[in-house]
């Protein structure tokens, strides 16, 4: 169950294509089961860049909140969003008649994460540093997060050859869920 590098590195090139929207990116993937298992290694390789999110999001509530009360919190919450997107659409993938292509989508979805990291974090950087106008930071934010939005909604249309209305419904489920989980672990931080 060990990831090798040949396979992490395969695995996000693949994720690189498919950001290009470039279906091909999928035969970069282990789609197995046990590749899918072994694309949760994604969440390690994002887990640096996700503290920093972090940090920079709650960075006046850190003088308030003890360091072991934060760290529990948020890391409670970082492998409940690893998890729990997953487990639901182990569900809807069945509801969908698209349980064979499960894995398929799971692969391409975690892998994404390194991708979607690699872009969003120096963004966000920028954006709060004040080294820009803060409505410039805000609009730069705002348009990678639109490009996220729709590099999953590919990922979800081309791993589960669904409707682009049931893959935009995969990626409301995937916000409403991140929005939640964030939000309860920032009230349990408030």
């Amino acid at each position: 169950m060990t990831l090798t590098a040949r396979e992490a590195v395969y695995s996000i090139f693949g994720a690189y294509r498919l950001a290009m929207l470039d279906k091909t990116g999928l035969s970069y993937f282990d789609r197995t089961p046990e590749g899918a298992l072994r694309s949760f290694y994604a969440a390690l390789i994002v887990l640096p860049a996700y503290a920093v999110l972090v940090v920079l999001r709650l960075w006046d509530v850190l003088p308030q909140v003890s360091a072991l009360r934060f760290i529990t919190v948020e890391g409670l919450a970082y492998v409940i969003s690893w998890s729990a997107f997953p487990l639901a659409m182990f569900h809807i993938s069945g509801l969908l008649d698209r349980s064979g292509r499960y894995f398929d989508f799971l692969s391409a979805y975690n892998w994404s994460s390194v991708i979607q990291m690699g872009v969003y974090l120096p963004v966000v950087a920028v954006a709060d540093s004040g080294l820009v106008p803060e409505s410039l930071g805000e609009g730069m934010v705002l348009i990678v997060t639109l490009l996220v939005l729709i590099y999953q909604w590919f990922i979800a249309r081309t791993t589960l050859d669904i409707s682009g209305g049931a893959a935009a419904g995969v990626v409301l489920l995937d916000m409403v869920l991140a929005v939640f989980i964030t939000g309860t672990a920032d009230g349990m931080l408030g």
